[in-house]
């Protein structure tokens, strides 16, 4: 009889009060805005990959036509290129002087001659640029905008490319 009085007084013991039982209402606002607080700043941790597209995008158009500009004149064989609102594309002449795929010929560098769009559509007037054929003797300027962001390329008076954020 003293083992089951003894039983009796610990499953008493052990049962729950009603009132001690899952969260209250303060604890789950205080958890909540937490939660929230971390995820705002995990949000503004996040880079723009929009921006880092758009400026790597500008750098691989500039270094392609600079790479196209020395190669034409070295080789004496022009390259047009033909940039619009949706990418560029590079072209050769052969000596016959019919157009060629760039990247079917000897080049430096045939994969960098490949189409290539923009990451997203950019607002510009369609161009095309004969190169390493004319004289260059005044400074180019094409503006080009994408979403908010704006850049100038520009072709300088030695020929060679750079562009500049607006």
């Amino acid at each position: 009889m003293l083992t089951s009085e003894f039983e009796k007084e610990q499953t008493l013991s052990c049962a729950p009060n009603s009132s001690e039982g899952g969260f209250t209402l303060i604890e789950m606002l205080l958890a909540l805005t937490i939660v929230a607080i971390l995820l705002g700043a995990a949000v503004l941790a996040i880079p723009n990959h929009d921006e880092r597209y758009w400026r790597n995008n500008l750098d691989q158009l500039v270094s392609t036509l600079n790479a196209a500009q020395d190669e034409s004149q070295s080789s004496g064989i022009p390259v047009s290129v033909a940039i619009n609102q949706m990418g560029w594309r590079f072209s050769k002449t052969t000596r016959a002087g019919q157009a060629q795929d760039p990247s079917l010929t000897n080049t430096f560098i045939p994969e960098a001659y490949q189409p290539h769009a923009w990451f997203k559509p950019v607002k510009l007037e369609p161009i095309q640029l004969n190169l390493g054929t004319e004289y260059v003797n005044e400074e180019l300027r094409i503006p080009l905008e994408q979403e908010k962001r704006l850049a100038i390329l520009i072709r300088s008076n030695d020929g060679h490319f750079y562009w500049v954020s607006q």
